[in-house]
Protein backbone atom coordinates (compact mmCIF):
# COMPACT_ATOMS: atom_id res chain seq x y z
CA UNK A 1 0.00 0.00 0.00
CA UNK A 2 1.36 3.40 -1.00
CA UNK A 3 2.10 5.89 1.80
CA UNK A 4 0.10 9.10 1.71
CA UNK A 5 2.05 12.37 1.49
CA UNK A 6 -0.02 15.57 1.52
CA UNK A 7 1.36 19.07 1.07
CA UNK A 8 -0.49 21.35 3.48
CA UNK A 9 -0.24 25.13 3.70
CA UNK A 10 2.13 25.07 6.69
CA UNK A 11 3.71 21.60 6.53
CA UNK A 12 3.94 18.26 4.77
CA UNK A 13 1.86 15.43 6.25
CA UNK A 14 3.28 11.90 5.86
CA UNK A 15 1.01 8.95 6.65
CA UNK A 16 2.78 5.60 6.22
CA UNK A 17 0.38 2.73 5.66
CA UNK A 18 2.74 -0.09 6.68
CA UNK A 19 5.16 0.39 9.55
CA UNK A 20 8.24 -1.36 8.22
CA UNK A 21 11.76 -0.26 7.38
CA UNK A 22 11.42 -0.11 3.59
CA UNK A 23 8.23 1.94 3.73
CA UNK A 24 9.73 4.47 6.16
CA UNK A 25 12.92 4.80 4.10
CA UNK A 26 10.79 5.10 0.95
CA UNK A 27 8.81 7.95 2.52
CA UNK A 28 11.99 9.72 3.55
CA UNK A 29 13.44 9.34 0.05
CA UNK A 30 10.24 10.77 -1.49
CA UNK A 31 10.35 13.70 0.93
CA UNK A 32 13.98 14.46 0.16
CA UNK A 33 13.13 14.63 -3.55
CA UNK A 34 10.18 17.01 -3.11
CA UNK A 35 10.97 20.71 -3.66
CA UNK A 36 8.43 21.61 -0.95
CA UNK A 37 10.48 19.66 1.60
CA UNK A 38 13.21 22.30 1.48
CA UNK A 39 10.91 24.94 2.97
CA UNK A 40 8.23 23.09 4.92
CA UNK A 41 8.33 21.26 8.21
CA UNK A 42 7.08 17.67 8.31
CA UNK A 43 4.51 15.82 10.41
CA UNK A 44 4.57 12.01 10.37
CA UNK A 45 1.23 10.51 11.44
CA UNK A 46 1.30 6.89 12.59
CA UNK A 47 -2.09 5.36 13.35
CA UNK A 48 -2.68 2.04 15.07
CA UNK A 49 -1.17 -0.96 13.37
CA UNK A 50 1.53 -3.60 13.67
CA UNK A 51 5.06 -2.29 13.97
CA UNK A 52 7.55 -4.19 11.85
CA UNK A 53 10.56 -2.06 12.75
CA UNK A 54 13.26 -3.34 15.05
CA UNK A 55 15.62 -1.45 17.29
CA UNK A 56 18.41 -2.05 14.73
CA UNK A 57 16.19 -0.58 12.00
CA UNK A 58 16.19 2.75 13.85
CA UNK A 59 19.95 2.98 13.24
CA UNK A 60 19.39 2.16 9.55
CA UNK A 61 16.84 4.98 9.32
CA UNK A 62 19.26 7.38 11.00
CA UNK A 63 22.07 6.36 8.64
CA UNK A 64 19.80 6.79 5.61
CA UNK A 65 18.80 10.29 6.74
CA UNK A 66 22.40 11.25 7.48
CA UNK A 67 23.64 10.01 4.09
CA UNK A 68 20.77 11.46 2.02
CA UNK A 69 19.73 14.68 3.76
CA UNK A 70 19.69 17.41 1.10
CA UNK A 71 22.45 19.99 1.49
CA UNK A 72 19.98 22.85 1.11
CA UNK A 73 17.80 21.65 4.00
CA UNK A 74 16.80 24.60 6.15
CA UNK A 75 18.75 24.54 9.44
CA UNK A 76 15.75 25.02 11.72
CA UNK A 77 13.65 22.30 10.06
CA UNK A 78 11.10 20.70 12.36
CA UNK A 79 9.94 17.12 12.15
CA UNK A 80 7.24 15.70 14.38
CA UNK A 81 5.93 12.21 14.86
CA UNK A 82 2.38 11.63 16.09
CA UNK A 83 1.67 8.27 17.69
CA UNK A 84 -1.17 6.89 19.68
CA UNK A 85 0.22 3.46 20.50
CA UNK A 86 2.49 3.10 23.50
CA UNK A 87 4.97 0.84 21.71
CA UNK A 88 5.14 3.09 18.63
CA UNK A 89 5.66 6.06 20.91
CA UNK A 90 8.47 4.30 22.74
CA UNK A 91 10.23 3.50 19.45
CA UNK A 92 9.88 7.13 18.30
CA UNK A 93 11.38 8.39 21.55
CA UNK A 94 14.26 5.94 21.21
CA UNK A 95 14.83 7.23 17.66
CA UNK A 96 15.00 10.79 18.99
CA UNK A 97 17.94 9.67 21.15
CA UNK A 98 19.59 7.66 18.36
CA UNK A 99 19.20 10.53 15.89
CA UNK A 100 20.04 13.38 18.23
CA UNK A 101 23.06 14.41 16.14
CA UNK A 102 20.99 14.71 12.95
CA UNK A 103 20.36 18.31 11.86
CA UNK A 104 16.62 18.08 12.52
CA UNK A 105 14.52 19.50 15.31
CA UNK A 106 12.54 16.34 16.16
CA UNK A 107 9.68 15.93 18.65
CA UNK A 108 7.10 13.23 19.46
CA UNK A 109 3.42 14.05 20.07
CA UNK A 110 0.27 12.05 20.74
CA UNK A 111 -2.17 14.29 18.82
CA UNK A 112 -2.21 16.27 15.59
CA UNK A 113 -3.29 19.60 17.12
CA UNK A 114 -0.29 19.75 19.47
CA UNK A 115 2.07 18.79 16.64
CA UNK A 116 0.60 21.50 14.40
CA UNK A 117 0.96 24.08 17.18
CA UNK A 118 4.66 23.24 17.51
CA UNK A 119 5.30 23.02 13.76
CA UNK A 120 3.55 26.31 13.02
CA UNK A 121 4.84 28.10 16.18
CA UNK A 122 1.38 28.98 17.46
Amino acid sequence: MEPKITIKKDYILVEPQVYELQEIIGCIARLFNMPENQEKNVIWLFKEGPLKITYDDLYKIKDFVKENLPENEKPDKKTTVILQSGFLSAMAKIFSIIGENLPLNYKVFSDLAAAEDWIIDR
